[in-house]
Order: structure tokens, then C-alpha cells, then sequence
């Protein structure tokens, strides 16, 4: 089994390279390369570790939260995974502050067993978040409006009642792609011919000009590329990762010690959100339990 692990990161390299040498654990049955996009307003490239099969990308977008260029930058590493031309069964993307849960034989093994599907988040279509999500793109939103801070975050609140409410469109766009919208989160593991299906629908530029005026568009312009092609059939509706979001704040909980148990039960194999000031007993927890 062969994946390539595509980390978007912007701070936190000696966390970035703990990722990259547990992922990289000896492993029979896994074969892993990493190709890294740190955020360009980031200057944590120089310190990502150098050695084979890790690819730090020169090319680099300046990432902001909830804007088209999440998608652009995760496009750069799709792009460069595949052009390596190499085979990959799996490339899968996550995050600087994410950690493995299980060895990387468990990982082998899972992704052997169910080789075929591809693991990406659906939100599902019959409840409140899928209505309250149609409105990112139903409705056209400015640039910068794409914004986490508060009183970027107060306008786009005006905006949305302006336009409607949190459920409804007073004015709808356009669906110029004729597309069957779907949501999720923005991590994800895909095959590679997957992946390479989104190249080609993202490769004349018709769903990024679309996307580019939704917000937060990396929560759906790889569900709604998969769901309108013959690769539906092969989501499963859910990712890998572990999140917590009991806090219920505008990011999810960064993970301690009292949350191992939990981490261990949830069936997922990977896990964030991390933080090194506070993570470093439960990474090692971590890496003992899976005989690191």
C-alpha cells in the first residue's frame, strides 16, 4: 500500500516534523511520502525537515481562512503528488496539527481492506447544517468577506440577514456548474484516480470562479467534484479523522491527556487537533500505544 500524505501547514515545524517521522515509521505493508504546503505568509519552510520522500512545495499560496485559496493550495499539492508520477493507492490530506492514532500497519491494513473507497465527509442532506451550508454557495459572497475576525465576522452576519437569513437566499446565483451541492469537512482520503478526477474537472477553471465567491469553499468543492461523477457510489460519507467539537467555538478542541480514551474509542486513525504546549503527554501516549 502506497499514500502520499499531502500536510497543509503554517506554524509549529517541530510539530509538522514529529508528524512526518511517526508517519514514516517502518512499516511492511506501508509505503508513505509527504509533499507539504506551508502557507506562504508562513516562514516555517526553511525548518521542515529535508530527507527522502518529503517534498516541501516552493509554489505557495498565502492562505486565508474560509477563501478560495484553501482550495488553491490543496490543489498545489494534488498537483504535485500526482505529477511526481509515481502510484500512489491513496493520497490523503490532513493538517500540521494533526497525529496519527493507530501504527502504520493498522493504517496499511485498513486501507487494504476497504481499498476502493474513498473516505471524505458528507454532510447529510435531510438536516439544518445542509441547509444552512447551501447558503455559502447560493449565495454570492465579496472576497473579503472571507475573514475569521470578529468584525469581519459581524458584516458577514449583517450580509447573511440582509440576504435572507441563515437558511434562504432572498437572490440565488446562478448554478453555472449545474451541480448537486454537498458539504463536509475539508480533510480527506482519496484514491488516486480520484484525485486525478478532480484535476481534470478543476483543470479549465469553472469551479474555482464559482467557488471563489462562496464561503469557506474547501468544505465543498471536492464533495460536490465526487458527488456529480461516477465516483459517488465510492464515498463513504465520512473521513478519518477525530475531531472534537464539544466546545462548540469557531475551532475545534485542541486535544490533552484526558482526551485519549476518547481519541482511542472513536474507530478514527488519525486525530487533531494538536497543540505542543499542550498535546505532548498525549502524542506520547500515542506513540506508545502503538508500540512507537
Amino acid at each position: 500500500m502506497r499514500v502520499a500524505y499531502l500536510i497543509q501547514c503554517h506554524k509549529c515545524a517541530d510539530q509538522v516534523n514529529r508528524l512526518i517521522e511517526r508517519l514514516s515509521s517502518v512499516s511492511d505493508a506501508l509505503v508513505v511520502e509527504f509533499f507539504v504546503h506551508v502557507d506562504a505568509k508562513s516562514d516555517i519552510d526553511k525548518d521542515i525537515v529535508r530527507k527522502d520522500g518529503v517534498f516541501v512545495l516552493q509554489d505557495r499560496i498565502g492562505v486565508k481562512w474560509g477563501h478560495i485559496s484553501q482550495v488553491e493550495a490543496t490543489l498545489k499539492l494534488l498537483q504535485a503528488a500526482v505529477g511526481a508520477e509515481k502510484h500512489y493507492d491513496y493520497l490523503w490530506l490532513i493538517s500540521g496539527q494533526d497525529y496519527p492514532i493507530v501504527s502504520n500497519n493498522e493504517i496499511a491494513s485498513f486501507l487494504e481492506n476497504n481499498n476502493g473507497k474513498n473516505f471524505i465527509e458528507l454532510v447529510p442532506v435531510d438536516g439544518d447544517d445542509h441547509r444552512r451550508y447551501l447558503k455559502r454557495n447560493q449565495t454570492w459572497y465579496p472576497t473579503w468577506g472571507a475573514s475569521p475576525i470578529f468584525i469581519m465576522r459581524v458584516l458577514r452576519k449583517i450580509y447573511n440577514i440582509l440576504t435572507g437569513g441563515k437558511y434562504h437566499s432572498i437572490v440565488k446565483r446562478k448554478n453555472t456548474l449545474n451541480a448537486e451541492w454537498r458539504f463536509g469537512s475539508q480533510w480527506w482520503t482519496l484514491s488516486e484516480d480520484a484525485c486525478r478526477y478532480i484535476l481534470d474537472a478543476s483543470s479549465d477553471g469553472r469551479y474555482l470562479s464559482y467557488f471563489k465567491n462562496c464561503i469557506c469553499p474547501d468544505e465543498s468543492y471536492f464533495q460536490t467534484i465526487l458527488w456529480n461523477s461516477s465516483f459517488r457510489n465510492t464515498l463513504t460519507q465520512c473521513n478519518l479523522c477525530y475531531v472534537d467539537w464539544s466546545e462548540h467555538k469557531k475551532n475545534p478542541k485542541v486535544l490533552t491527556l484526558a482526551d485519549l480514551d476518547a481519541v482511542k474509542r472513536s474507530g478514527k486513525l488519525i486525530a487533531r487537533k494538536f497543540d505542543p504546549a499542550v498535546s505532548s503527554e498525549l502524542i506520547a501516549a500515542l506513540d506508545k500505544s502503538a508500540d512507537i
